[in-house]
C-alpha cells in the first residue's frame, strides 16, 4: 500500500512517521491487505495535535477516521484505534454478505451516476450595510465536491456509511433504481429515505 505521511504547518518528524507507517501497515494488512493507498495528516492546534487518517480500500470505497490528543503519537493512537473498529466491522459485514444471494460492493456493475456540485455563497436580498451588520446571522458558504452515485443495495449502502464515517449518503437502490439517502440521526441511528419505495408502497396499499 502507498502511504502518504505530511504534516499541515507542522513538522511530522522521523519518529512519527515511522510510528504511523508501523501502524497503519499493521492495521491494514491484518483486515485489509489490498488496499490501494492511505494517507496520514497531522496538524497542531493550540490545544494538541489532530490526526486524520484516509485508506483507500479500493478505487471506489475509502474509510476516513480522526484523533485528537496532547500528544501527536496519542492522536495518531486514537486515529488508528477509530480506523480499526470500522475496517473490523467492515470486514465482518462483508463476510455475512458474501453468504448471501447478493453482490458484495466490490463486484457491483451498474454504472454510477456522476453529479457535480460547487461551493456557493447563498445570497440574500440585503443591502452591503446591511449584510456586514448581521454578519453573525449571515447565511454560511455551502461546500460540496464532485462525487458519484453507485447503485447497491440499503446494506452494502449501511456498510459504505460506516466505514467512512460520513453523515450522509446518496445512492441508487438496487432494487428500482431510485434515489436512496442514508442520515446519520442524533440519536446515533441511521435513517433512511426512499421515496420511490414509499409511493410505491402507497400506491399498491390504494
Amino acid at each position: 500500500m502507498i502511504l502518504n505521511i505530511s504534516g499541515r504547518n507542522v513538522d511530522t518528524g522521523a519518529a512519527f512517521q515511522e510510528h504511523a507507517r508501523e501502524t497503519l501497515l499493521a492495521i491494514v494488512e491484518k483486515y485489509f491487505s489490498n488496499a490501494v493507498s492511505g494517507a496520514v495528516t497531522l496538524a497542531k492546534s493550540e490545544s494538541g495535535f489532530e490526526v486524520k487518517i484516509r485508506i483507500n480500500l479500493t478505487k471506489r470505497i475509502e474509510l476516513e477516521s480522526s484523533g485528537y490528543a496532547r500528544d501527536a503519537h496519542a492522536a495518531l493512537d486514537s486515529a488508528a484505534e477509530h480506523a480499526e473498529k470500522r475496517l473490523r466491522r467492515y470486514k465482518r459485514r462483508l463476510k455475512n454478505h458474501r453468504n448471501t444471494s447478493s453482490p458484495v460492493i466490490e463486484d457491483i456493475q451498474l454504472a454510477p451516476t456522476s453529479i457535480h456540485t460547487g461551493v456557493h455563497q447563498l445570497q440574500t436580498d440585503q443591502t452591503p450595510e446591511r449584510a456586514a451588520e448581521n454578519d453573525d446571522e449571515a447565511l454560511p458558504v455551502i461546500a460540496e465536491l464532485s462525487y458519484e452515485v453507485e447503485s447497491m443495495s440499503v446494506e452494502q449502502a449501511v456498510m459504505r456509511l460506516e466505514l467512512s464515517g460520513d453523515q450522509c449518503l446518496l445512492f441508487r437502490n438496487a432494487g428500482h433504481l431510485g434515489l436512496n439517502m442514508l442520515h446519520r440521526r442524533s440519536d446515533g441511528t441511521i435513517g433512511w429515505v426512499d421515496p420511490r419505495g414509499n409511493r410505491e408502497l402507497s400506491a399498491s396499499a390504494s
